[in-house]
């Protein structure tokens, strides 16, 4: 019987195309090419996909303004897995640790992380998503300096330096505990549920752009590098865009003089409108489309999110979310599962050098998994299954286990186990941007977005956060590993997420069943039942005026 991983040494194995300088240049610039391509797509389709056709001035603001949030979300994601990166033999030589020592690393981020996501996603509902981007990018990249200074200079030798590093490494996840929550909740105000899915999608592309950063470029920086420049290179990016955000991002269209589009803000709008007209009794005849906000309106607070207890009650409270809970644990489990072990097992297992052709290969197809997974989940949910996200999900998680079973069968063929790998991006990303961040948005509304994705967020992290010591004791510490056992402790999540699911598998978002309230005395912001009906067409003000 074939005997999968178990049967055959890893000195046995070539490293394959390990050589050639030229080709390697010409690998990296076209992988480089692919991605940058991509990026670019989606930045079209955002600009051009406008189903309720809202004005060109609110479509151009609102792209820039999610650019800049995602792009400096990308570089957390640079300067967070940047840790991953170091979590390899030669880095635990010059700590003096073995695996499972450096494995505490990640999960005592991972428990900071799914910590805090939660506490500070409430936070975020408070204070926006403009604030919360800028303390998370500015916070981490301080916190990322140190870790440079730290692995710079070193003074300790074994597992005292995991001390210190998980200390450091636990401030830095709790920065960036903000940033997560903050990106949903400025595409929450800004894209209407309809939309969504295909902003799900570009946003699962600008995550995947983040693993590239982490993966790929950390990758190239270690083998070229001091690895202390893993920490110093992503800090530099952090402080840039944290700083173009502090000048140009809003938290909301209120806030850039447009009219909301969330289905939850244009009540509110329609309600603070009927209190505000100065003549109540005037006809509704003005033309749909070219809204104007009312003249009179109360003075604007920075509160963007809901009581504490009424937050509370609408997510943790709620038995949708508490499903989605569980789900998301098991994506956690594996998601980073993968992410936390792909590159010693291709390294340490498969015998594939880091500065290979191959390598950098097999590590992009994260990335580009990840971009076409997230894409196409988002496009597919509210194109084939009317906004609802589930089947989506679904399919993804089947997806998955197919993957993994597909890694331990692979044994040591290393383009095939390397296939698996990044395939096993494209339905891990799908299923983690349609449930934590699309789902969180579309049921908690905009006023609890940031917490319920820091619910959701904080407990997949508790799944990911298993993935440090568990599957370290797994794999085992004598080399290779058994690498066929993480591949196969990964169905399990897999499954149970899948079957989940299925008790979910028809649920719509409540604004597609809900119409917002007409406010008397002035035409309303119209809802957004007919995919027709502009629901911004509102000339808004410049950022600076609405400041």
């Amino acid at each position: 019987m074939w005997q999968g991983f178990s049967h055959v040494h890893p000195g046995t194995v070539p490293v394959i195309f390990a050589g050639n300088t030229a080709m390697s240049v010409a690998v990296d610039w076209s992988i480089r090419a692919i991605i940058a391509c991509i990026v670019i797509a989606a930045c079209v389709i955002d600009l051009t996909h406008n189903p309720l056709k809202h004005t060109r001035k609110y479509v151009n603001f609102r792209f820039l303004n999610w650019f800049l949030v995602g792009i400096t979300y990308s570089g957390t994601y640079f300067g967070r897995y940047n840790m991953n990166v170091a979590n390899q033999q030669r880095i635990w030589d010059v700590l003096g640790v073995d695996k499972t020592g450096f494995g505490w690393v990640i999960t005592v981020g991972f428990i900071v992380y799914g910590v805090f996501v939660v506490i500070n996603g409430i936070l975020v509902d408070k204070m926006g998503g403009r604030k919360a981007t800028i303390i998370g990018a500015m916070g981490s990249a301080i916190v990322n300096v140190f870790m440079g200074i730290y692995a710079l200079f070193m003074p300790f030798k074994g597992f005292a330096n995991i001390i210190i590093i998980c200390l450091l490494y636990a401030i830095n996840n709790y920065f960036q505990t903000f940033c997560t929550s903050a990106i949903c909740k400025v595409g929450v105000n800004f894209y209407n549920f309809r939309e969504r899915g295909f902003f799900s999608g570009i946003f699962g592309v600008i995550i995947a752009f983040g693993f590239f950063l982490a993966f790929d470029v950390n990758d190239s920086i270690i083998n070229v590098l001091h690895w202390s420049f893993l920490f110093f290179i992503p800090a530099v990016m952090m402080f840039g865009f944290a700083a173009a955000c502090y000048f140009y991002i809003r938290s909301t269209p209120e806030d850039a003089g447009f009219s909301p589009v969330d289905e939850e803000s244009i009540a509110a709008a329609n309600a603070t409108a009927a209190t505000a007209t100065e003549d109540p009794t005037a006809p509704l005849n003005a033309p749909a489309g070219s809204v104007e906000m009312p003249k009179k309106q109360p003075k604007k607070t920075q509160d963007y999110g809901l009581p504490f207890m009424q937050l509370v009650r609408k997510v943790f409270f709620n038995p949708i979310f508490i499903l989605f809970c569980v789900i998301d644990f098991c994506v956690g489990w594996c998601r980073d599962g993968i992410l936390s072990w792909f590159p010693s097992f291709l390294h340490d297992y498969l015998n594939i050098d880091k500065d290979s052709d191959f390598y950098h290969i097999a590590s992009a197809g994260v990335t580009l998994g990840g971009m076409f997974g997230s894409l196409g989940a988002g496009m597919i949910s509210d194109l084939v299954f009317g906004s609802r996200r589930p089947p989506v999900a679904f399919i993804a998680l089947i997806g998955f286990a197919g993957c993994v079973i597909l890694i331990y069968f692979a044994g040591h063929i290393q383009w095939l186990a390397a296939f698996g790998v990044g395939l096993s991006s494209f339905f891990f990303s799908s299923v983690h941007g349609i449930i934590t961040s699309t789902c969180a948005m579309d049921f908690a509304g905009s006023k609890a977005t940031g917490t319920a994705v820091g619910l959701l967020d904080g407990v997949q992290k508790i799944g990911s956060s298993l993935t440090g010591v568990a599957m370290a004791a797994i794999i085992g510490g004598q080399k290779p590993g058994n690498y066929g056992a993480w591949a196969l402790s990964m169905i399990p999540g897999a499954a149970i997420g899948a079957i989940l699911v299925l008790f979910i598998i028809n649920r719509k978002p409540p604004g597609a069943e809900k119409k917002a309230p007409a406010a008397a005395g002035y035409t309303p912001v119209p809802a957004s039942e007919n995919a027709d009906t502009s629901i911004n067409n509102f000339q808004g003000t410049s950022p600076a005026a609405a400041e």
